[in-house]
């Protein structure tokens, strides 16, 4: 039987869908990836300041930089360009609203299952070590968080749909809309829905969640732990979504928000 990892005598991992040493080293990879790629981002936008223009030294000095640019006026109005124009994307919303609806779904879809991904990990470690708690603690907090899970993957899957329909038939789409960047990123988030629906109906139909512990459910469902569909979900999200991000056109999705931040939300001070 395949067992969790021990850790200082407590257990984790052993509710999981495929083997932790394969989920471990790849979720290590996929985040390392993720800093090193958004280093690099960092850089060059550092290196892209323009001339005459004091140049932050390097990816921390640009990161400063933002930070400055984003606060400068006061939290107070940066809290309201975060909100409405980051997080709710005020200015795309008056300019073409079907665009916005896509965006909208795209990015909080995206957050939202990553979000739960990072409370979902957080409690495989919460319960053995902070409630002395076993298994059960992380299965049933899987199971709460279920609806929420289904409710953004549905708010992706929306938006990938009107993405295409844009793309193929929407005239207000430029030219660019036949890129392969654009439909490596729409096929790309595309598998990780189709297969993330398709290894939730094998937990359903199997029964895996009733019995969640590993050397429960492997023995009743040996067909499910590490069924290809499955593993290769958990893989190809892992390197898609969180390694492959910031390489990605998908990264628009933090970088326009950005820049809107950077830019006071379209405010433009006026030397006199």
């Amino acid at each position: 039987m395949t067992e969790g990892l021990e850790i200082f005598g407590r257990t984790v991992f052993d509710t999981l869908f495929i083997d932790w040493k394969i989920m471990v080293p790849v979720a290590v990879f996929s985040i390392i990836m993720f800093f090193v790629g958004l280093y690099l981002q960092l850089d060059k936008w550092g290196r892209g300041v323009p001339e005459g223009a004091t140049k932050p030294a390097g990816a921390w000095g640009t990161l400063k930089l933002i930070v400055h640019r984003i606060f400068e006026r006061g939290i107070g109005p940066a809290l309201g360009i975060i909100i409405l124009d980051g997080l709710f994307q005020r200015r795309t919303w008056r300019r073409r609203k079907t665009e916005w609806l896509m965006h909208i779904l795209i990015f909080w879809g995206w957050v939202g299952l990553f979000m739960l991904t990072v409370a979902a990990a957080a409690a495989e470690f919460y319960g053995p070590f902070i409630l002395n708690a076993n298994y059960t603690f992380f299965a049933n907090f899987w199971k709460s968080i279920e609806p929420l899970n289904e409710l953004f993957a549905y708010m992706l899957t929306a938006g990938i749909v009107i993405a295409v329909i844009r793309r193929i038939a929407f005239a207000d789409v430029p030219p660019a809309r036949f890129t392969s960047v654009d439909w490596i990123a729409i096929i790309g988030i595309g598998i990780v829905v189709v297969t993330g629906f398709w290894a939730q109906g094998l937990r359903g139909s199997l029964g895996v969640e009733e019995r969640m512990l590993i050397s429960a459910y492997e023995a009743a469902a040996p067909s499910f732990f590490n069924n290809a569909v499955v593993l290769f979900h958990e893989v190809f999200t892992l390197l898609f979504c969180v390694a492959y991000l910031p390489f990605s056109k998908l990264f628009h999705m933090l970088v326009t928000p950005l820049i809107i931040m950077i830019n006071k939300g379209g405010y433009v001070e006026v030397n006199p």
